[in-house]
């Protein structure tokens, strides 16, 4: 068994085995138990356990002859444990896309990225012309609010003219180590961007090694 999975280390040797067993195909307990060398009621206390957790389900299949065959299966959620190369896709197609269409071509896709996931989060700028210090507090609270429905964990912080949108998690790390200047430059600003505020400036990134990413603007 070559796969390692994400959970791996909580599931155990065995489960992670039943579950690379099902990701090649459905199996029924008496397959589970002759390739597992193990009884059928081991097999049936991992495979009770694993539905429990949604990672396989069960199902009745009609046998040639006798009655059908209880037979197990992996769903989405359990195929989610599997190595992904997300990451490393993106990388290839912003890679290639700048190679294609150029750097400015690239920075008015990623503003429209920007623009899309920040709306679909629920914010939506449509008040260009706050004007006091209030209004563009709240503004900015409804903002992090957005940032938080997307995964950030963001939070804020105010001094003075100044507010801190700190944020504890990016959604974009694994493609950040590799692409900073992309992700973190050109679409992290455009993020940012998004909450109409104009006068900021990213003082801590996740892609410099520090465990938050930090800007400040000015209101």
């Amino acid at each position: 068994m070559e796969n390692h999975l994400a959970v791996e280390g909580l599931l155990g040797e065995m489960k992670n085995n039943i579950l690379n067993l099902l990701g090649e195909s459905e199996r029924s307990m008496a397959e589970l138990s002759e390739l597992l060398s193990i009884n059928k009621t081991a097999v049936k206390e991992h495979m009770d356990s694993l539905e429990k957790m949604g990672y396989v389900k069960g199902f009745f299949k009609k046998a040639k002859s006798g009655r059908p065959s209880k037979n197990y299966e992996i769903t989405d959620k359990g195929l989610d444990l599997f190595p992904k190369k997300y990451a490393e896709l993106s990388t290839i197609l912003l890679d290639e896309i700048q190679k294609t269409l150029g750097q400015d071509q690239l920075n008015i896709i990623l503003g429209k990225v920007a623009d899309r996931m920040i709306h679909q989060a629920g914010f939506s700028d449509h008040d260009n012309n706050l004007t006091t210090r209030d209004e563009k507090v709240e503004k900015l609270k409804n903002f992090v609010q957005a940032l938080n429905r997307m995964g950030y964990y963001a939070r804020m912080e105010i001094d003075g003219d100044t507010v801190r949108i700190i944020r504890h998690n990016c959604i974009f790390y694994e493609l950040a180590r590799t692409n900073s200047k992309i992700v973190c430059g050109v679409l992290g600003t455009n993020v940012i961007g998004e909450s109409g505020e104009k006068d900021f400036k990213i003082t801590e990134r996740f892609s410099d090694g520090g465990n938050k990413c930090v800007v400040e603007v000015g209101i």
